[in-house]
C-alpha cells in the first residue's frame, strides 16, 4: 500500500527565521551602539588632539621670546664685562704711559660697563635663577639645564597631542570598522527577509546563509571591540 506524501507546510522553517531575525536585530543595535561609542570618543579625542596643538603653538611662541630675552640679556651682561675687563687693561696701558688723564677716563669707564653689568645681572634668569646661576664667581650659567627647562612644557604637551591624537586614529578606525559590520549584517537582514518570501527548502537555504553572514559579522565585531 503506497503512503501518500505530507505536503510541506507553508509555515515551515518560519519561527527560525523570525528568532533569527530577532537575533540579528540586538546584534545590530549592539554594533551601532558601539559604533556610535566609538564615533564620540573619535570626536573627543580629535578634539583634545586640535587643543593640545593650539597649546604647543602658544607655548612655543611664549618659549621662543622667552629664552629670546634671556639669552639677549645674558649676551648683554658678557658684552658688558667684556667692556670692562678691557677698558681696566687700556687703563693699565695708560698708567704705563704716565697718562693720567686717560687712565682715569679709562678706570670710569671700566667702572660704568662694569655697573651696567651688575645691573643687568638683576634681570637676567641666567644669574637669578638658582638652577642655572654659576656655582662659582668666575663660573658660567647652567644654559644646558635653561634650554632643556625651556622646552620641557612644550615637549610634555607634545605628549599629549600626540597620545590624543594616536586616540583619535584608534577610535576613528574602530567607528569606519562597525560601518563595516553594520553594512555586513544589512546583507544577513536582506537574506532573511528573502527567506520569509520563498517557500521550501529554499527558505532554509537563505536562513543558513543570512545566519554564516551574521556570525561572521558578530566575529568580525568581537575582534574590533577588543583590539
Amino acid at each position: 500500500m503506497n503512503e501518500t506524501p505530507i505536503p510541506e507546510t507553508p509555515e515551515r522553517y518560519k519561527t527560525l527565521i523570525v528568532v533569527l531575525t530577532l537575533i540579528t536585530t540586538v546584534i545590530t543595535a549592539t554594533i551601532a551602539t558601539l559604533q556610535a561609542d566609538a564615533n564620540i570618543r573619535s570626536n573627543n579625542a580629535n578634539r583634545d588632539s586640535q587643543y593640545y596643538a593650539i597649546l604647543v603653538s602658544g607655548e612655543l611662541v611664549r618659549s621662543g621670546l622667552q629664552s629670546s630675552y634671556d639669552l639677549n640679556t645674558f649676551s648683554k651682561v658678557l658684552l658688558e664685562k667684556q667692556t670692562a675687563l678691557m677698558m681696566q687693561f687700556t687703563a693699565l696701558q695708560s698708567e704705563q704711559s704716565a697718562d693720567k688723564l686717560g687712565t682715569a677716563l679709562n678706570n670710569i669707564s671700566a667702572l660704568a660697563a662694569q655697573a651696567r653689568a651688575d645691573k643687568l645681572i638683576n634681570f637676567s634668569v641666567f644669574y637669578t635663577d638658582p638652577r642655572y646661576a654659576p656655582k662659582t664667581t668666575d663660573g658660567l650659567p647652567d644654559a644646558e639645564a635653561y634650554l632643556a627647562d625651556v622646552s620641557d612644557e612644550a615637549n610634555k604637551i607634545l605628549e599629549k597631542q600626540n597620545a590624543a591624537a594616536d586616540e583619535y586614529h584608534k577610535w576613528n578606525s574602530k567607528s569606519d570598522a562597525y560601518v563595516g559590520v553594520l553594512t555586513v549584517i544589512a546583507v544577513a537582514f536582506f537574506l532573511f527577509g528573502l527567506a520569509q518570501a520563498v517557500k521550501g527548502r529554499m527558505r532554509l537555504v537563505f536562513a543558513v546563509f543570512g545566519l554564516v553572514i551574521l556570525l561572521a559579522a558578530s566575529a568580525w565585531a568581537l575582534l574590533i571591540l577588543v583590539a
